[in-house]
């Protein structure tokens, strides 16, 4: 879980969208899902390291919302009315 960034109810709600997407022949995508961006690595970025060694950084957001993967405004995959949690 760590490693995708998400919480045990992320994953078992993104584990359900995978499945309704699937059963309509889509593909399901975490619009939150930063890649390498969340652990400020990669290009940009910070090297491997700095993630087992304290530094401190700024945010990349505006620390009042949640950043969203480039280019999406939800979920792809996911149909409104479909979501499990609360609107935004």
């Amino acid at each position: 879980l760590v490693q995708h960034g998400e919480t045990s109810v992320e994953a078992q709600d993104h584990e359900i969208y995978r499945k309704v997407a699937l059963s309509r022949g889509e593909v399901f995508i975490n619009s939150y899902d930063l890649g390498k961006i969340f652990f400020n690595i990669g290009d940009g970025g910070c090297l491997m390291y700095t993630l087992l060694i304290p530094f401190r950084f700024l945010p990349y957001t505006n620390e009042r919302s949640w950043a969203r993967t480039e280019g999406f405004e939800r979920h792809r995959g996911v149909r409104r009315g479909e979501e499990l949690t609360d609107d935004e």
